[in-house]
């Protein structure tokens, strides 16, 4: 385990991957909601799709991954929006 977590401490993709969200989330708080939201209309479109089909259970599949796909990252939208505070604009 130690291993791991040292193998994450020294990872440059993941340092690079946090900079660029550092620097680029804050003016931009509400795109990850904003994705979130988009995800569960095309849910919602896969969902009314695998109802007017005849049923194959891939498209039912894959309306059901969106929609917890949206839901995650809506969630997480919404706690970096609220842990990166009214932005420097307000």
């Amino acid at each position: 385990m130690n291993r791991l977590l040292r193998g994450l401490d020294n990872a440059g993709w993941l340092r690079r991957l946090l900079n660029y969200f550092r620097r680029t989330l804050p003016s931009r708080r509400g795109v990850l909601l904003l994705g979130g939201v988009a995800l569960t209309i095309l849910s919602l479109l896969v969902h009314i799709l695998y109802l007017v089909s005849d049923t194959n259970p891939l498209i039912g599949l894959c309306g059901f991954l969106l929609l917890h796909i949206a839901i995650i990252v809506g969630f997480i939208g919404v706690l970096l929006a609220e842990a990166l505070g009214r932005g420097y604009r307000d």
